[in-house]
């Protein structure tokens, strides 16, 4: 009895993995096409078969801001629509997204400028794909950035400590020729206390008071990731 048991068990898996092969063996054909090589990404890999495009994860899009943004303004729950404005296709000439395609964001979180000069951040996810004719696509995708988020660049930070320090040159340098002109020396006074104490002080006051808000004018260019695969039917 055992035996006889033990027999069926073998022919049941024996079964199963035929099964298994042949679904393997009959799995959809696809040919393998590339999206414009991005300096930032090593991933163009797009996956296309008789019914659809997979693009893959880590891949990275370019889209544009459809209005004008200030993280000032932002809360948590917002909208944020982006476009493609010339569509999206493979090197290889496949159209993947047309046209006038819409990206949907929604605001996560927003970070507010902090003090020595850190700049705002505004945490978003790009959930959905809005085609011209009405139709939806699902999407995960994030902000092409280390911190996942869109920020001011630290040269922007770093000009406004700049702007500050030139500033107060002018501040210094009139402190100087204060001091100077009680030994008719103003112009002496200028150079050696004015202008390094304006230029301290700029510099300090630039670095330690709160960094930028994010601003994005219409058109701006930024890139989104894809955390999953994007799955476009034809």
């Amino acid at each position: 009895m055992k035996k006889k048991i033990l027999i069926i068990i073998l022919l049941l898996m024996c079964f199963f993995n035929t099964q298994i092969t042949y679904a393997q063996d009959v799995q959809e054909p696809f040919t393998l096409e590339h999206l414009p090589q991005n300096k930032k990404t090593n991933t163009t890999t797009v996956k296309i078969t008789a019914d659809k495009a997979i693009i893959l994860a880590n891949n990275v899009i370019q889209i544009t801001f459809n209005s004008y943004f200030n993280s000032k303004n932002a809360k948590e729950g917002d909208v944020i629509d982006f476009s493609l404005p010339n569509g999206l296709a493979t090197v290889e000439g496949t159209c993947l997204l047309p046209c006038g395609t819409k990206i949907i964001g929604c605001i996560q979180c927003v970070e507010k400028p902090k003090v020595f000069n850190r700049n705002a951040k505004v945490y978003v996810i790009f959930r959905e794909i809005l085609l011209p004719n009405g139709c939806t696509i699902p999407l995960i995708a994030y902000p092409f950035d280390k911190d996942n988020a869109l920020k001011a660049s630290s040269w922007a930070a770093v000009g406004k400590a700049a702007a500050y320090t030139v500033g107060f040159f002018g501040v210094g340098s009139g402190l100087g020729a204060w001091i100077g002109s009680g030994s008719n020396a103003a112009s002496h006074g200028v150079f050696y206390f004015g202008m390094p104490i304006g230029a301290t002080v700029g510099l300090l006051t630039g670095v330690i008071t709160p960094g930028l808000h994010y601003r994005a004018k219409c058109g701006k260019k930024i890139y989104m990731r894809l955390e999953d695969c994007l799955v476009i039917n034809k």
